[in-house]
């Protein structure tokens, strides 16, 4: 297993929007009481790594390239016990255009992507050396919602995996589903097993499950909500129990919702707005998983398309990816609320932020 770094630093992962030519993978250094970020590692070599993920047990970082025409790739990297730095293991075809997610199961013996523009999610095989097999199947989404200029066809964005490792949820934007597979083994391949409706014109985008309790997250691009759902483990079932605004009350200019994460301790849940540049906060009842209001803090940046909190819930990490900026924040463990720390980083249309 990868040491964490040095001093008890954590090593923060960070993708951004660049061409294969330029930096695009970084590894910074988080000091975990002052916030401050140092720079390890930057790579090139992959166009817009736009969504990572890490099994850190076999020391393996995951990317995809988002790309407009033609397909990106899904790449593995080495990560060295030692430091955490990254070395090129190998790269397939993602099979899509714009991919834009990727996650391992819970064994970590398959990669899911979610290609964007082109509306399929693709399985791939983890081989023994933890590098990424070729395709082993896909699915291909159908339809539209009522949104002419977002939701004329379908657009997967994320693939989550239950905490059971059960079942896989894909949020589409473009359809207002969230479609629900299994992983088939023997043949390794992707099998539907339901869809959940939202809202038409919300465009589901991101998804988090809690881990306490039997509840999920998923925000809504379009019309910049949250809603809550009640989880049936047992069957994959989701059932809306709530839905609230991301955005405060008479604010009227464009934006739109990114990311979605829960504290570390379950009792808050986070969501950032790209317009009105923000993380929303609000308390989780554990009772019956509703959400209650607690503020809304500035990430001193244009764009949060993502962000994450810290293993021990006490800093939250915004990638500005307008502004080029990753800000660190405080966050009060008894309230979740959000206090800048002063420490800031530049770096080129951050997107992804993963600690290790």
């Amino acid at each position: 297993m990868m040491n964490s770094a040095p001093n008890d630093e954590l090593l923060v992962y960070v993708g951004s929007y660049a061409p294969a030519s330029s930096e695009s993978i970084y590894v910074y250094r988080l000091h975990p009481v002052t916030g401050a970020l140092t720079l390890q590692q930057s790579l090139s070599g992959i166009v817009n790594p736009s969504f990572l993920t890490l099994d850190p047990k076999r020391n393996r970082l995951y990317a995809v390239s988002e790309v407009g025409e033609g397909a990106g790739q899904a790449a593995a990297y080495a990560i060295r016990p030692e430091d955490g730095s990254l070395d090129f293991s190998n790269s397939v075809s993602s099979l899509g255009r714009a991919s834009c997610y990727v996650t391992l199961d819970g064994d970590s013996t398959c990669l899911l992507a979610a290609n964007y523009t082109s509306g399929n999610v693709v399985l791939f095989p983890i081989e023994a050396d933890g590098r990424v097999g070729e395709a082993a199947d896909q699915v291909q989404h159908a339809g539209s919602s009522i949104r002419a200029d977002r939701q004329s066809e379908p657009h997967p964005h994320a693939a989550v995996i239950d905490p059971g490792d059960r079942f896989v949820f894909v949020p589409d934007l473009g359809i207002d589903r969230i479609k629900v597979y299994r992983i088939g083994r023997e043949p390794l391949r992707l099998i539907a097993h339901g869809e959940v409706p939202v809202t038409p014109g919300s465009g589901p985008r991101h998804m988090a499950f809690h881990r306490d309790i039997p509840y999920a997250y998923v925000i809504n691009e379009l019309d910049s909500t949250i809603t809550a759902f009640a989880y049936e483990a047992g069957n994959g079932s989701l059932r809306p129990v709530q839905t609230v605004s991301a955005l405060p009350e008479g604010f009227t200019d464009s934006s739109t919702c990114a990311d979605i994460h829960i504290s570390p301790s379950g009792s808050y849940l986070y969501g950032s707005n790209r317009g009105h540049d923000s993380i929303v906060v609000y308390a989780i009842n554990r009772t019956d998983g509703t959400l209650t209001y607690v503020e809304h803090t500035p990430t001193l940046g244009a764009t949060p398309r993502n962000f994450a909190v810290t293993p021990d819930g006490r800093l939250l990490l915004a990638a500005n990816q307008d502004t080029d900026s990753i800000v660190t924040f405080r966050v009060d463990l008894a309230t979740g609320r959000l206090t800048p720390t002063g420490q800031t980083v530049n770096v080129s249309k951050p997107v992804c932020i993963k600690f290790a």
